[in-house]
């Protein structure tokens, strides 16, 4: 797959590119030339297959290894809307607003994922030296009944599962496992922070997607479908059908979205009023880069909120092992005095 910093810079020189009226073919061959070996050789078999017929998004389907699914849903709905340079230039700004949010992220909870490793190092080193070092004592340093070679094996076993678990369940979650995206984004949603980025990421996708595709005049039914696979939200896309069966019937895009059940009211009014003002793809472009400018403060908040999750954890933990161990010491005490 390729990496944020490749599809940032992909995507501008193509948006900036098609904006000025140059051939796709004589890009995709300007590409060959740039990035790892891998892009290029990627970009060679783009150009062929567009040479033998295939339509962009038909070629970098066929490489859905290098190219995320998000990126060539959005191309082969600028295809059919004739804006794709305005895509590319979107895409371009979303994958450079990711890459700085992760960055941002992983500044953020670097040093504190380092201190709770060394939190559970430590107590793990207590437990190993107080039974190698101290094998008669009945005092146990951990507070957690584990001592020598068979505690630390236990409490290594504990730790593996604990946080084995957590990355499963997190790979899960991200993979749509079980179609859990359905459950859990209602949820989710409910959220302030997290619910806020996950849905207007959402909501800017749909927004720009359906205003290329009625600026270009494709009728409402496909667009609508295109919109909601746009989102790249299993959520908003289990609403897709009630959506395009109400646009099906002649009701307004305002009526289809009110019906998928999927979609927050305060976007359903917006394009409502846009519909009313017969200013349709224009609000919808409002909306798009409105939506985006909101996620990319909530991914800001999530990556502050996570830093301090994990400092909370590292104290909570620290506090726990603080107070067993000076219980155990009181215990000690008392079982010495007459």
């Amino acid at each position: 797959m390729m990496k944020l910093t490749t599809l940032s810079a992909f995507c501008r020189r193509m948006g900036i590119g098609l904006r000025a009226g140059v051939d796709i073919l004589r890009l995709l061959e300007a590409e060959t030339k740039n990035g790892g070996p891998r892009h290029r050789e990627t970009m060679v078999r783009l150009g062929e297959s567009i040479r033998s017929g295939s339509s962009l998004a038909k070629a970098m389907l066929d490489e859905k290894t290098y190219f995320p699914p998000l990126l060539i849903q959005l191309v082969y709905a600028s295809e059919l809307g004739g804006r794709m340079d305005r895509m590319f230039a979107y895409m371009a700004d979303h994958y450079d607003q990711l890459k700085q949010t992760r960055a941002y992220f992983f500044g953020r909870i670097t040093w504190p994922l380092v201190q709770l490793a060394l939190a559970i190092g430590i107590i793990g080193a207590v437990i190993l030296l107080q039974g190698l070092l101290s094998r008669n004592s009945t005092y146990d340093a951990s507070g957690l009944g584990l001592k020598g070679l068979q505690g630390f094996s236990i409490y290594c076993g504990v730790v593996f599962i604990v946080l084995g678990s957590i990355c499963l369940v997190t790979y899960g979650v991200w993979k749509n496992w079980f179609n859990c995206h359905r459950m859990l984004m209602p949820i989710v949603q409910r959220i302030p922070t997290l619910g806020t980025a996950l849905t207007t990421l959402g909501l800017s996708r749909l927004s720009m997607t359906l205003s290329m595709l009625l600026n270009a005049g494709v009728e409402a039914k496909r667009s609508t479908k295109q919109a909601f696979l746009a989102t790249g939200n299993y959520y908003f896309i289990s609403g897709m059908d009630r959506a395009v069966r109400e646009v099906e019937k002649g009701s307004s895009f305002g009526d289809a979205f009110e019906q998928s059940q999927v979609l927050p009211e305060e976007f359903i009014e917006s394009v409502r009023i846009g519909e009313l003002s017969g200013t349709e793809t224009e609000s919808l472009d409002h909306l798009a880069q409105q939506y985006q400018e909101r996620a990319k403060a909530a991914l800001s908040t999530i990556a502050a909120i996570a830093s301090f999750a994990i400092w909370l954890s590292i104290l909570l933990l620290m506090a726990f092992m603080i107070i067993r161990m000076a219980m155990q010491y009181v215990n000690l005490i008392y079982s010495v005095m007459p």
